[in-house]
């Protein structure tokens, strides 16, 4: 029967109980130790009073000296006692509980952390699906009731009622048996009942979530820094808050119509428990007229109905732990939904040295020198999750170890593209890419990405400090001064970084007591530095996608200058718009919707007078007047693309 099926907020529940004992064992025991105690104490305290109370009349007769005072006296101590023992463990769980509460927020934050870095690709962080489990987890609910820590402060509350209510029922078996098993089923089904109210409630808002985030991507964009300036010149705000309350409206308001309570659940269950309190009060009291029950059972079963009603099911707390508990197993199914099986990348051939990675799969073991001879993609075609045309078709390209290739094309081409399956950010939906005939779907990812260091256009400014930011290369080297300082000179960031208030520690953001800001031509020298850091610990194979975006004139010709030397050896893999810098490499080739157009030298494409002659021209035109800027080879130096700017590449016309 559906009813007797465990709700989502008992299967919660249990998850959080068996999650406990993972975070802190001491801390879970003594959890436990004052859930029993917060249970059974007011219970012996109840059904001690009632026992002090019924001894007051044979102590009064007794007199002073009589063995009923002594025995009242006795009951007294005990009751004090437990009273006091009782004040003391409410506290000191509730704090515990609270701590504990924290330590879990932490813990599952890791484990949030850890699932979403796992998987080899980024796909899965542009799966709705994904992206909402994400905003669960986050506390990003529409309340903070959501935040599973708050959980077991709730348990610490809940659970003593519960069991201090059972235990009531127990003492009224004594009583009336038909009473006490009213009780022993009664409660529990009403707090089954609620619990599924308060999930109805509380999963509502799951379904609206790209609404919720279409709401606070817009609040944000208010309150963050990276739209203050246009919000500001443009007068955006007032259009910003405006929308922002359109979209809050349109994602709260079907949630609020459809969390309002049941009238059949709250009358059903709120009139179940009144009539029991009468039937239950009314038979006490007329086994009490009758003179059935002496003064000490009235007591004891009087207090005894009391701390049955101690069983809640209508209060915040059994809302918080239906709402913050649901959420625990969202973790762990997250966890385990973003967890490769052992087939999920591909099986390992016989001949690979086999090691397993962080996911328990055997991955290829590569040599030191390793790539040694190609990079090939065959018959590769990819399309990103959700879009409608492929962004890469049919393509077939191999790549030598050693030598410099350029990518060029419009906007959209696949450029960027082909350079993310090249680092396995993606996986191609048809063909291969592989290493040296080794397919990268059988290579773990740090396996492979211990040899690729690439510099995006895109790149991330770390609020961190110059140090880490470079050193985020190799993290394993990070301590390593020396190779620091080695990579920002050959990325030409050493004299910005040590001329920084604090040098290498100074952290890069405004935000902080100290920090600074840099423009983004000095945030991509920063960025360089950081692709060349793990250059300096091994990987031979560079990726630079529009390395020089947002370099000014002096620092492009600078880098135009170096090229050779600072790619020599390596594996170079170069989109850009830049001419300048394309002509250097040892082979061009031309991407359009996807393939491979035009493969061969600056003169060999500028002979077949193609795609690339034309881009070429149209952008050399932009110099007539006067001549173009020259290096020392007499080759123009800092042209731009036909439509392209220093600061944006093909991400806006292509999936980012």
């Amino acid at each position: 029967m559906t009813f007797f099926r465990p709700p989502e907020a008992v299967t919660g529940l249990l998850a959080l109980l068996r999650l406990l004992p993972r975070v802190s064992r001491p801390k879970a025991a003594l959890g436990v130790l004052g859930v029993l105690l917060s249970s059974v104490l007011p219970v012996a305290v109840g059904v001690a009073t009632g026992a002090l109370i019924g001894a007051i009349p044979a102590a009064v007769r007794g007199g002073a000296y009589s063995p009923h005072r002594r025995t009242l006296l006795a009951l007294l101590v005990v009751v004090g006692a437990l009273v006091m023992l009782d004040r003391i463990v409410s506290p000191l769980l509730r704090t515990l509980a609270e701590t504990l509460g924290r330590q879990v927020d932490r813990y599952l934050q890791e484990r949030v952390m850890a699932a979403v870095g796992r998987p080899a690709t980024v796909a899965h962080l542009e799966d709705s699906e994904v992206l909402a489990r994400l905003r669960v987890v986050r506390g990003l609910g529409t309340a903070d009731s959501d935040r599973p820590g708050l959980a077991v402060e709730a348990m610490a509350a809940v659970l003593p009622s519960w069991l201090r209510a059972l235990g009531a029922a127990a003492v009224l078996l004594a009583f009336h048996p038909a009473v006490g098993l009213l009780w022993l089923v009664v409660w529990p089904a009403v707090v089954h009942v609620m619990q599924r109210e308060y999930l109805r409630v509380g999963q509502v808002g799951f379904g609206q979530s790209d609404a919720l985030r279409r709401a606070e991507y817009l609040r944000d964009l208010a309150i963050t820094a990276p739209a203050a300036k246009e919000i500001r010149i443009w007068g955006m705000l007032d259009w910003l808050l405006g929308r922002y309350r359109s979209a809050w409206r349109a994602a709260v308001e079907p949630i609020w119509r459809q969390r309002r309570p049941r009238r059949g659940a709250v009358l059903g269950t709120t009139g179940t428990i009144v009539a029991v309190n009468a039937l239950s009060y009314g038979l006490l009291v007329w086994a009490a007229v009758r003179g059935d029950l002496g003064l000490a059972a009235l007591a004891v079963y009087t207090q005894a109905l009391g701390m049955a009603n101690s069983y809640t099911a209508f209060d915040d707390h059994n809302a918080i732990l239906s709402f913050a508990a649901v959420t625990v197993p969202k973790v762990l199914d997250l966890d385990d939904r973003l967890t490769p099986g052992p087939d999920a990348a591909g099986a390992v051939p016989e001949a690979a040295e086999a090691a397993p990675d962080a996911a328990g799969k055997p991955v290829r073991a590569l040599p030191a020198e390793f790539p040694a001879r190609r990079i090939r993609a065959e018959g590769v075609r990819f399309r990103y999750p959700g879009a409608a045309e492929d962004a890469l078709r049919d393509l077939d390209l191999t790549i030598d170890a050693g030598k410099s290739l350029a990518v060029v094309g419009e906007n959209g081409a696949g450029k960027t593209s082909l350079v993310k399956l090249v680092c396995g950010l993606y996986r191609p939906t048809a063909g291969r890419i592989s290493v040296d005939g080794h397919d990268l779907a059988d290579l773990g990812p740090a396996v492979w990405r211990s040899r690729v260091s690439a510099l995006f256009q895109d790149f991330t400014r770390y609020h961190l400090s110059a140090a880490d930011n470079v050193g985020m290369g190799a993290p394993e080297l990070a301590t390593d001064r020396a190779r620091l300082r080695a990579a920002a000179e050959r990325a030409g960031a050493l004299p910005l970084i040590e001329g920084l208030p604090r040098g290498w520690d100074t952290i890069l953001s405004p935000e902080y007591a100290g920090g600074v800001d840099l423009s983004g031509g000095q945030w991509q020298r920063v960025a360089m530095a950081r692709a060349f850091f793990a250059v300096e610990a091994g990987a031979r194979v560079l990726i630079l996608d529009e390395p020089t975006a947002a370099l000014d004139v002096r620092a492009e010709a600078e880098l135009y200058e170096r090229f050779l030397d600072l790619t020599a050896g390596l594996t170079t893999i170069l989109v850009s718009h830049r001419f300048s810098t394309v002509r250097l490499a040892d082979r061009i080739i031309v991407l359009h919707r996807g393939a491979v157009v035009e493969d061969g030298t600056h003169s060999e494409l500028m002979a077949l007078d193609g795609r690339y002659a034309t881009m070429f021209r149209l952008q050399a035109a932009r110099f007539v007047d006067g001549g173009p800027p020259t290096g020392p080879d007499q080759r123009p130096v800092l042209l731009s693309a036909p439509g392209a700017t220093s600061g944006a590449g093909e991400s806006g016309g292509e999936h980012a």
